[in-house]
């Protein structure tokens, strides 16, 4: 790392990164000439805490900063430019000893590529002194860097060609000079060495990743090898849980706030939950350095306008459903609101002689409908778009409470409540403290509107998804000229000179298609690929965000959403914007889409 100089003679500053790269709406991306210049502008930033930090993700080479809105990109810029050291921390970082079983199926394979026999990698992997640099892929994988004095120090081991489907928990693996331990069953393309059973990630742990990353010095690492033959054996994970629990202020310790709070009144019974319904809340970030990614409502304009109109927080916990049917039966009086896609709802009432039934040909996105015990309520299937958002009055809670600060459920690393099913029982928050429900038109007059003229104005205001609606306005239509398509707007880069100005142009100008294997981890695209340079497969591992259009080898891009892997070794070549990824919550598989350049 270069030396450190003076400004003014305020003290010592760190050299400025390489490079500072945009990344969307708030966020940079800080380029560094190696792992251990990341790590000193890390560590230095967590000395400062700068106002309007919510994400500091280090990587191989690059350091991402991500703020609330785009007046913090220019502060955090300056800021690196001139950012002072942070003080060195004395003596060694912790130190665990993890038991691992040398039988991986790349073995061999990994020992040929070293240039050297099976035993001698087993005995060069034993010998190293491991320290954890930076996390990503998933919760608790940490990027492990060997001591440089052993006998294969460089650890230059290529990422298998083709990548497995599916590695199993406690695998351990080298790649690009690191080494990992895959804390859950996850594909990979690691060239696998061994197994371990070390406990790598508890939500409920302090903090909750084992091997603690992006700290100077972070958690330092020696492998004991164990049987071939057998599982590690109970000594050793033993020994593990005793040296983790011996780390005061670092493992071991319960999280604050682990024991459920309040776990609010039973609201509504799911008597059919459709394809897919999900907890979602304003999701966990600044947590990503730890693999942890943000997740959160998909349809974030949905989730806001849904519990405004109920008076409650933007950010309140609600009920994503994947199209629908959704039927639910009040237990308790309450006031619920729906927003998202365009779906029929209709209320059952079950005293003849109370309020009117409600039922619309299209859902009365942000109108606040009162349900009475006994009400039926079922929404969807969806007709236009592709996710529900229901808001019941006080918030959605769980008995189990928040998961590391939030209720979301983050599909890609199972963080938060299940998936919901027949049966379960929604609870909701206290009423007292939250706003007034906002006066609608009397819900009679409501219901006879929407019945009679399923428009924008029968619902608030609220059409949606909304970016087809402003498509249509403005009079674009696919090349058949039928049906709208979706604009979504994205900023340039990170990577977009990496890959050309032609591979920008065409992002552009071709009408995508929605695949069916899309889902909250990533919407993957459809149409002719994107040029790709010679060499540009694969880049060191950088951290990613939400919207974040990455271009595998093959040319196709992917978007990633909420629940996405918070490091990737793939090239941005844009990022969608927060309206922008309200707009992608909503593209079924099969929507088509343009992206436009962001003002």
């Amino acid at each position: 790392m270069t030396e450190t100089g003076a400004v003014n003679g305020a003290g010592a500053v760190l050299p400025p990164p390489l490079a500072i790269h945009r990344v969307g709406e708030a966020a940079l991306l800080a380029e560094y000439p190696g792992t251990a210049d990341v790590l000193a502008a890390a560590a230095a930033l967590r000395t400062l805490a700068p106002a309007h930090l919510i994400d500091l993700v280090p990587a191989e080479r690059s350091l991402l900063l991500t703020g609330y809105d785009a007046r913090d990109v220019a502060g955090f810029t300056a800021l690196l430019r001139q950012l002072p050291a942070g003080e060195e921390q004395d003596g060694p970082g912790a130190e665990l000893t993890l038991g691992i079983v040398y039988d991986g199926e790349d073995l061999e394979q990994a020992a040929d590529l070293l240039g050297m026999t099976s035993q001698a990698l087993i005995a060069a992997h034993a010998a190293a002194e491991w320290t954890a640099a930076f996390g990503g892929f998933a919760p608790g994988f940490a990027y492990l860097i060997g001591a440089p004095d052993t006998e294969a120090a460089a650890w230059d081991v290529p990422r298998r060609d083709e990548p497995r489907s599916a590695v199993p928990a406690g695998a351990v693996g080298l790649a690009s000079r690191y080494c990992g331990i895959y804390p859950r069953p996850s594909p990979g393309g690691w060239q696998l060495i061994g197994r371990s059973d070390a406990a790598l990630f508890d939500p409920h742990r302090e903090p909750p990743a084992l091997l603690a990353p992006g700290t100077r010095p972070g958690t330092r690492v020696r492998f004991s090898p164990q049987r071939p033959t057998a599982r590690i054996p109970a000594p050793a994970l033993t020994r593990a849980a005793r040296e983790a629990a011996a780390l005061p202020g670092r493992l071991g310790r319960r999280r604050p706030g682990a024991a459920p709070a309040e776990t609010g009144a039973a609201v509504l019974e799911v008597l059919s939950p459709g394809p897919l319904s999900l907890l979602q809340d304003a999701g966990r970030p600044g947590l990503a350095a730890i693999g942890v990614s943000s997740s959160g409502a998909f349809d974030r304009g949905a989730q806001h306008r849904a519990n405004r109109a109920v008076g409650n927080p933007g950010g309140a916990a609600v009920l994503e459903t994947l199209l629908g049917p959704l039927r639910l039966r009040a237990l308790e009086a309450t006031v619920v609101a729906v927003d998202g896609a365009r779906a029929p709802l209709e209320v059952q009432r079950a005293d003849q002689d109370g309020a009117a039934p409600v039922r619309s040909t299209d859902a009365l996105r942000g109108v606040p409908i009162a349900l009475d015990p006994g009400d039926l309520l079922v929404l969807g299937p969806a007709e236009q778009g592709l996710r529900l958002v229901l808001a019941v009055r006080g918030g959605l809670r769980t008995p189990g409470g928040p998961v590391l600060g939030a209720l979301s459920r983050d599909t890609l690393s199972q963080l938060g409540p299940a998936p919901l099913g027949a049966g379960d029982v929604l609870r909701a928050g206290a009423a007292h403290g939250l706003d007034a429900v906002p006066e609608t038109v009397p819900a009679a007059e409501a219901v006879a509107v929407a019945a009679e003229h399923p428009e924008p104005s029968a619902a608030g205001g609220h059409d949606v998804p909304p970016a087809a609606d402003e498509a249509h306005e403005a009079g674009s239509a696919d090349e058949t000229g039928s049906a709208p398509l979706l604009e979504v707007p994205v900023h340039a880069g990170p990577r977009d000179a990496l890959l050309g100005a032609s591979a920008l142009t065409q992002l552009l100008a071709t009408t995508w298609r929605v695949r069916q294997d899309s889902d909250r981890v990533g919407v993957r695209l459809e149409g002719p690929p994107l040029p790709m340079p010679p060499g540009l497969g694969t880049l060191p591992s950088e951290p990613m965000v939400p919207g974040a259009i990455q271009v595998p080898p093959s040319g196709l891009p992917v978007v990633f959403g909420p629940d996405h892997p918070t490091t990737g070794g793939y090239p941005v070549l844009a990022v969608v914007t927060r309206t922008g990824q309200d707009r992608l919550a909503q593209a079924a598989p099969g929507a088509r889409l343009r992206f436009t350049l962001a003002d």
